[in-house]
């Protein structure tokens, strides 16, 4: 029986580690982090590297995405995932450096296939003439689930005073 117990044990730890790990919250928590990994463009990258974020971005997004910030008028609306698709690849093109760094989770709330994001983070989007992003922002993700994963369908930036 004692040669059992160790297997055992594994599987056991195996199995609780999956059932976390794939739970959705865990999965929402990860794509939320894959999204602001992705927005970030550091300054020494080639532009080819760069727009290999928009493979990434275009898993992330739904077919549709309603954006609300008070800070930049352009980018307030419902895009299709072509039209951010596009705006990341000019932002690709013209940014020195983008950095978006969560500082803090506040929650993560599942209801069937809706998941809402609540955090803080750090964001800096610097172009050649001005910066439009520069600050601590409140941040809420609205995910919903379809046949592929977990989707962004909206979000709101506001700076945080």
């Amino acid at each position: 029986m004692k040669r059992y117990a160790i297997p055992l044990v594994f599987v056991a730890v195996m199995a609780a580690f999956c059932i976390w790990w794939y739970s959705p919250t865990q999965v929402v928590k990860r794509r939320t982090e894959s999204l602001l990994t992705t927005l970030t463009l550091n300054a020494g990258d080639g532009k080819a590297t760069r727009h290999m974020g928009a493979y990434s971005l275009n898993g992330l997004l739904a077919p549709e995405v309603e954006l609300e910030t008070p800070t930049i008028d352009e980018a307030n609306g419902t895009f299709a995932r072509e039209e951010l698709e596009s705006g990341f690849s000019w932002l690709c093109d013209q940014a020195k450096l983008t950095r978006f760094e969560m500082e803090e989770l506040r929650e993560i709330t599942i209801d069937g296939d809706k998941a809402k994001v609540v955090l803080v983070l750090t964001g800096l989007v610097e172009l050649p003439t001005y910066n439009p992003a520069d600050g601590r922002y409140d941040v809420t993700f609205d995910w919903v689930k379809g046949e592929d994963g977990w989707r962004l369908s909206h979000a709101v930036w506001n700076k945080v005073p």
